[in-house]
Parts: structure tokens; C-alpha cells; sequence
């Protein structure tokens, strides 16, 4: 007999939740193990190119603009994707795109680290968030099936926050540690390994799950969701870049915020919508997610005013060391 608040729930899900309660207990923590090095991975990936921006562009000659795109096609690409790939997740198994997010993250980690011109690795960089997206909402999901208590399911998604947090925090630290004895490839190229491990284990730790095939793909709202967040990430990040662009910044929130409106009451009238808004009229719920756009855009400004300061001491180094050479020269 089901009981009456798991009415809604879908039978697929059900299913993947009775499959997590026959997993021995230490194995749903080994779950959340695998699952947080994925995470972690794509955390120290948001940050991890600010202390390498300066001798990468230096050595692929990228332009003011490229430099940008360079930093910002992760995030970006990222979040208009989230929505779609959760929905993907939903109807064919969240594990099973879990890994096909690791093998494109660790495909485009090589591509990334190797590559020769500046738009290469822009375009290497969008293919590394196509395997962030297809990752991010799995872990959560893997973790919300994994964990059956209310408990120990605080427990997971708290220490899963802990994990995106610190990897965002040290990022910068970790690119740097790197590039005192390697080159810059060498903050893509430590995702492989990394990654082969996860791709190694999932399959015998982490619970497959059928997923629920009833659950459709709206192609044109999957397209309209993409628009909305990166329209509006985009905005959020050129508000909180150091000389803001606010024109850009403005027009691109306007058309982020018609789109999202179209998007809402598309959503409204559909019978398997890809967000449920009712969500946000739990007040908890809504001031989360607020505190977390809050954080985001604060941890967005530091990051951006240390990569500014660092691009500006290796530009100093670099004339002080041209103006002793000249000296030398004349002496």
C-alpha cells in the first residue's frame, strides 16, 4: 500500500527509492563520495582559470574579448542546460547521465588542456559545461534517491553544499599550486584521472534506477528555459565584473526576464513541467535560493577583483623584467 503522501510520486521513482533502501548501509556514503568528487570537480572548474588567465593568454595571444569568453562560457553554458539535463535525468536514469556527463567532462578536459587557440579552448570550455550540466543535477538527485531519512539526507545535501563551496573557494588556489611546476594545461588536464576513477566505480556503487519514461521532453520550453538563465547569468555576471557593462548588463536582464515570464506560464499549463514554481511559495525554499544568488554574486566579485589584481602584478613583473633586461643591455 503507498502511502498518501508518496500518492504523486512517480512509480519509477518509487521503484529507485525501494532499490536505495536494500543498499548496505556504508555504501550510501561511499554514493556520496563519488558523487561530491564529480562536484568537486566542476566547483574548482568555475574558478580554477583566474590564476591561469594571465599566462594562457599570453601564450594563445587571446584578445580582451576572448579572455571573457574564456572565463564566462563555463557558467554560463551551465546553468541554461541544468533545467534540461535534470529532465533528462528524470526520464532515463539519473545515473546513467551521470555518466555520460563524466566521459564528455573528461573529453573536454583534454581538448581543453591541449588546446592550441584561444577559440578552441572557448569552445572546449562550453563542451566541459554540456558534461557540468548532464553531472550537477544527478549528484542531487543520486543523493535524494540514496538517502531515505530525513536525517541522513540533510546530512548528504549538507555536506554536497560544503563541497561546491569550498571547491569554488579554492580554485584559485589550486590553479596556482599547479602552475608554479606545470603549464596552464595542467588545471584541465587533472580532471581526467580524477574522472576515470568516478567512471570506474559508479557502476558498482552508485544504484541505477529505470527512470520514468512518462515523463516528456518539451523541446520548446527546454529552449526557452536555456535563454532565460543565460540571458539572466549573464546579466548577474556583467553586473558583478569589475567595470560593469550595465547597457549589456540591462538588456540582457530584460530579455531574461520576458523570456522567464514566457517560460513560467508555459510551465503553468504544462502537465510535466520542467520546474515546479509552486516550490517558490514555500518561503524557506525562496529565501535560499535567494541567499544563494546573494553568495553567488559576492563570490563572483572577489573572484573577479583577485584575478584583476593578478593579471595586474604579472603585468608588472613583465615590465619590471623588460626594463632590467634594457638596462643590462645598455650597460
Amino acid at each position: 500500500m503507498v502511502h498518501p503522501d508518496e500518492k504523486d510520486v512517480p512509480v519509477a521513482i518509487r521503484k529507485q527509492r525501494i532499490l536505495a533502501n536494500t543498499l548496505p548501509y556504508s555504501n550510501q556514503w561511499l554514493v556520496l563520495v563519488v558523487v561530491s568528487t564529480a562536484l568537486f570537480l566542476i566547483s574548482i572548474d568555475m574558478t580554477v582559470l583566474y590564476t591561469a588567465l594571465p599566462r594562457l593568454t599570453h601564450d594563445l595571444a587571446a584578445s580582451s574579448s576572448q579572455k571573457l569568453w574564456i572565463v564566462d562560457t563555463f557558467p554560463l553554458v551551465m546553468a541554461g542546460l541544468l533545467p534540461t539535463m535534470g529532465m533528462l535525468g528524470d526520464r532515463i536514469g539519473h545515473r546513467r547521465v551521470f555518466l555520460w556527463g563524466l566521459i564528455a567532462f573528461a573529453s573536454a578536459s583534454l581538448i581543453a588542456a591541449y588546446a592550441p587557440s584561444a577559440n578552441l579552448l572557448i569552445a572546449a570550455r562550453a563542451f566541459l559545461a554540456v558534461g557540468a550540466s548532464m553531472m550537477m543535477p544527478a549528484t542531487l538527485s543520486l543523493l535524494r534517491l540514496t538517502f531515505t531519512t530525513d536525517k541522513e539526507r540533510g546530512q548528504a545535501i549538507g555536506i554536497w553544499a560544503a563541497v561546491f563551496s569550498g571547491g569554488v573557494a579554492i580554485g584559485p588556489l589550486i590553479g596556482g599550486a599547479l602552475l608554479s611546476h606545470f603549464w596552464w594545461g595542467s588545471v584541465f588536464l587533472i580532471n581526467v584521472p580524477v574522472v576515470v576513477m568516478a567512471l570506474i566505480f559508479t557502476p558498482f556503487i552508485v544504484p541505477a534506477g529505470k527512470g520514468n519514461p512518462e515523463r516528456q521532453l518539451d523541446l520548446l520550453n527546454s529552449l526557452l528555459a536555456m535563454v532565460a538563465m543565460v540571458s539572466l547569468v549573464y546579466a548577474l555576471m556583467e553586473v558583478a565584473r569589475p567595470g560593469a557593462g550595465l547597457l549589456g548588463a540591462t538588456f540582457a536582464g530584460v530579455i531574461g526576464m520576458t523570456v522567464m515570464v514566457i517560460f513560467v506560464r508555459r510551465q503553468n499549463r504544462s502537465p510535466s513541467p520542467i520546474i515546479d514554481f509552486s516550490l517558490f511559495v514555500n518561503g524557506r525554499f525562496t529565501s535560499g535560493v535567494l541567499t544563494a544568488m546573494v553568495a553567488s554574486i559576492s563570490t563572483r566579485r572577489v573572484n573577479g577583483f583577485c584575478a584583476t589584481h593578478r593579471y595586474q602584478l604579472e603585468l608588472f613583473r613583465s615590465i619590471r623584467r623588460s626594463r632590467r633586461s634594457a638596462e643590462v643591455l645598455r650597460n
